[in-house]
């Protein structure tokens, strides 16, 4: 070979030597990523599997965006044994509301229990399980999202909570808080966050939910999401949903506080806020079984965002006018240029939970929207009047609708 193109091949492979060299120096020299519990990462499976199976094909331009918000479901006994001896569905409880579910885009409610009736059998409170027929019930009038984080999510053990998610995924319920193995979770096969698509685009919320703790019940298998223990973890995911291209905005459900208690913690104030500045879009919780008040907090980089401290309940047979006294929150999001989300309107409605006796002797249970608060105990009407205000309250049927439009 010519003694010349001899030499320039060996300076060829000696200068390919030394770019290899620095690249894998440098890839070595990189922070190397935290591996946390149940982190999730952006090409993770279920995302993916899910985007296909919901994603419409073409994004429109930016529109308005309606979701409802309604608080705890628990089937206490007195309301599952009127569902047994009258079969007329656990949907006429929330009949009077039906069409403002409806006419959101989306719908959300706290799942306080597990729906495991295969794990031990239903049963009431302390340990709640609930009958299969619930989660049908939930996804065919309007509910397209619920959180499985809460303290009674481990009154089955892991057994429940994997049952749970099976049932949830037969009648595909979006949900979010618990997952099958902390394993999977890890390694991105399974996800801590649901999905929701926004009509008519190819963007989606997704949803964290935690809860502060579990009763008690040792979470041996690391099937739970923790508001404050896996706070590192908490963040990152939301670190995380807000680098994706295709999910619109972030709403968190924090199952936290103390039952029956109106006061809000400093603690929870700050998480929520830090969750906020993080990226989320709005905070939405739950535990108390009464309202709490209600919060606009502009974030670190100029966004307006919200928080509802407490929903209150939604289903229940707890017979006290405070826990009787709850409501429909209502939230318009715009969104942006940026296939991005943002607060246009927040409403309310104030709900009520009648108890009467049926005709077979069994308590019937009535939830209905509340226009003329007179009409009501003085008590409810003072704490739908300090923790949720006036200015925010639908007064009407007409108020509603008007709030629907786009």
């Amino acid at each position: 070979m010519n003694p010349i193109l001899c030499q320039e091949a060996l300076i060829r492979k000696v200068r390919a030597f030394f770019i290899l060299l620095q690249m894998i120096l440098f890839v070595g020299c990189q922070t190397p990523r935290v591996v946390i519990r149940h982190s999730q990462s952006t090409d993770n499976p279920v995302v993916q599997q899910q985007q296909q199976q919901q994603a419409p094909v073409v994004k429109q331009r930016p529109t308005l965006f309606t979701v409802s918000f309604l608080g705890d479901v628990i089937l206490h006994e007195r309301l599952r044994h009127h569902e047994e001896v009258s079969n007329e569905g656990y949907e006429k409880i929330w009949s009077s509301i039906q069409p403002y579910i409806d006419a959101a885009d989306i719908s959300y409610a706290n799942l306080e229990g597990p729906v495991a009736p295969e794990v031990g059998g239903v049963s009431g409170f302390p340990l709640f399980n609930y009958p299969e027929e619930i989660i049908p019930t939930l996804k065919d009038h309007g509910f397209d999202i619920v959180s499985t984080a809460n303290n009674h999510a481990l009154d089955r053990k892991s057994k429940g909570i994997i049952k749970t998610i099976e049932n949830l995924k037969k009648y595909n319920l979006a949900f979010s808080g618990t997952v099958t193995s902390s394993k999977s979770a890890a390694d991105g096969t399974e996800a801590w966050w649901g999905l929701t698509p926004l009509p008519n685009t190819s963007s989606y919320i997704a949803w964290v939910a935690c809860t502060e703790m579990t009763n008690g019940n040792k979470d041996v298998d690391e099937l739970v999401l923790y508001c404050y223990k896996d706070r590192e973890i908490v963040k990152a995911l939301v670190q995380q949903l807000k680098t994706m291209p295709d999910i619109a905005g972030i709403i968190l459900t924090p199952h936290w506080g103390e039952e029956e208690k109106f006061d809000i913690a400093l603690g929870r104030k700050i998480w929520a806020h830090q969750m906020l500045d993080l990226g989320a879009l709005a905070i939405v919780g739950s535990h108390p079984h009464v309202v709490q008040k209600m919060e606009e907090y502009t974030t670190a980089d100029g966004r307006k965002t919200f928080i509802a401290y407490s929903m209150g309940n939604f289903v229940s047979n707890q017979p006290w006018t405070p826990n009787k006294t709850s409501m429909m929150l209502l939230a318009k999001f715009r969104m942006t240029p940026k296939y991005q989300l943002e607060i246009d309107q927040i409403k309310y409605i104030p709900l009520w939970m009648n108890r009467t006796t049926d005709h077979d002797g069994t308590s019937k249970f009535r939830l209905e929207p509340v226009w003329d608060l007179s009409k009501k105990p003085t008590d409810a009407v003072k704490i739908w009047n300090e923790q949720l205000g006036k200015e925010l309250r639908l007064r009407s049927d007409d108020d509603v609708n008007f709030f629907f439009q786009k």
